[in-house]
């Protein structure tokens, strides 16, 4: 009978021997899965629950050891291209302008584990300048800009442009410089200096060829009536007849139908010229000027003031981009850099530059700004109401210093107000074929007239060389 409570006792101790090996097994379990989820956040947040972005009133994980994001461009006001004219996100004097995404802050890949609290982080990787750089860096926020565009930059930075905005719109261009605009200028600059053309004798010609013609007026009166409050804000602000407003249009690109010479836009050509400095950046142009080798002091002295000058241009190019958010491939352009409807040089810009559409910027490439700002640059240098013709001939000049650029501008406007073509008028009336009258000899004329000789034909007048700004 005494075994009764001994097996009642080994029984109890059995049953509670297994319900604390039960317990102890989900106690561990229970601490293994609270390590998991440490080792993938720290608060039990994985990365598969991370949103897209970091919230606003939080700051975005970094791993230790990487350096902090860049603050958002936003802030600066840079709208982001979308290279299809206009801007993402639009901008249009609203004032809502997208955030560029160069490099900004990106949500952690599905699995990436953050470091263990015991895990000693590494010094900060020493900062490198990105032009001793083949590959980008891994900063948010930063921009790669190619090596050969480091003196630009340089440049730019000690004349106060500097900042991520800058190194985005530096990083859009090519990696290396075209060689074709200093080229270009140089091979004009070497045959007129070694090789000048011989005097011509036949006079010059008065006006460009084929601009005075009945259809193009008919194209003008009609591009002013389809843009009517345009012309008409412009002539009241700053005293611009329409008619003289619409024919350099007409001249400059045709009424915007031609607004590039070369395929390389404004940005990229005058870059290229501020570092092309010394005849060996220009290896495919030098066999195109005969001789080159007997005068590599010439290139020395001038290369470098062509340079400079187009590095004047492009600081003030860079100015009116960060200043009206201009995209830089929306700048085709003549071929030594001028841009827009009516061909600005950029260094232009910011002092005759005017807004036409109330948009609160200058984008020489709508009708409105373009307008605006060719009348002030005329008003500017002297155009009013009542002027007499010589001075108005002056003022043209001034837009480009070119006679006949002026004289086929103020032509093409005396046409549009009901002129009839100078060209035209002064052709000589053409011959009339018939009989001479038989001389007062008293003597029988003879039975026939001799043929008149044939008057020789005019001698064509020369095709004016379309002007560079």
């Amino acid at each position: 009978m005494m075994l009764q409570p001994a097996f009642a006792v080994h029984s109890f101790c059995r049953r509670a021997w297994s319900v604390c090996g039960l317990a102890g097994c989900l106690l561990l379990c229970a601490c293994s899965g609270a390590q998991t989820a440490a080792s993938r956040g720290g608060d039990g947040i994985t990365s598969y629950d991370l949103p897209s972005s970091p919230a606003a009133s939080q700051p975005s994980y970094s791993p230790a050891g990487a350096p902090p994001a860049a603050p958002s461009n936003t802030a600066q006001g840079y709208a982001t291209p979308n290279y299809s004219g206009g801007y993402a996100g639009g901008s249009n004097g609203a004032g809502t302008t997208a955030a560029p995404s160069y490099g900004g802050p990106q949500s952690q890949a599905p699995g990436y584990a953050a470091p263990a609290p015991t895990y000693a982080p590494s010094p900060a990787p020493t900062y490198t300048p990105s032009y001793q750089q083949s590959q980008p860096q891994p900063a948010a926020g930063s921009a790669v800009i190619a090596p050969a565009w480091r003196p630009l930059a340089d440049r730019l930075a000690a004349d106060g442009l500097s900042g991520p905005r800058v190194d985005a719109l530096l990083a859009t261009l090519s990696a290396t410089p075209t060689q074709s605009p200093m080229g270009r200028k140089m091979r004009e600059l070497y045959n007129r200096k070694f090789f000048p053309k011989p005097p011509s004798t036949a006079p010059a010609a008065l006006y460009y060829k084929g601009v005075l013609t009945d259809a193009n007026v008919q194209l003008c009166r009609q591009f002013v009536a389809q843009n009517k409050r345009a012309f008409d804000q412009a002539e009241a602000r700053f005293g611009v007849p329409s008619s003289i407003a619409v024919s350099l249009l007409f001249v400059e690109t045709r009424l915007g139908k031609v607004l590039a010479d070369v395929p390389e836009n404004a940005f990229y050509t005058l870059a290229s010229m501020s570092v092309t400095r010394q005849p060996s950046d220009i290896p495919d142009w030098l066999p195109r000027m005969p001789g080159y080798q007997e005068h590599l002091d010439w290139f020395a002295e001038i290369m470098p003031k062509r340079a400079d000058w187009a590095y004047k241009e492009v600081k003030a190019l860079v100015e009116h981009m960060l200043r009206d958010n201009i995209d830089p491939h929306h700048l085709p352009s003549s071929i030594y850099g001028a841009v827009g409807l009516c061909q600005f040089m950029p260094s232009n810009i910011a002092t005759y530059g005017a807004d036409g559409d109330g948009d609160g910027k200058v984008d020489l490439f709508t009708i409105p700004d373009a307008v605006a700002s060719l009348s002030n640059y005329l008003a500017k240098h002297g155009w009013k109401p009542g002027l007499p013709r010589t001075r108005q001939h002056q003022i043209l000049m001034a837009y480009n210093h070119a006679a006949i650029y002026a004289n086929t501008i103020l032509a093409l406007s005396d046409m549009i107000n009901g002129a009839p073509s100078p060209e035209a008028s002064a052709k000589p009336a053409p011959a009339t074929a018939g009989k001479p009258a038989p001389a007062k000899t008293g003597k029988a004329a003879p039975a026939k007239a001799a043929k008149p000789a044939a008057a020789k034909p005019a001698s064509k007048a020369p095709k004016p060389v379309k002007p560079t700004n």
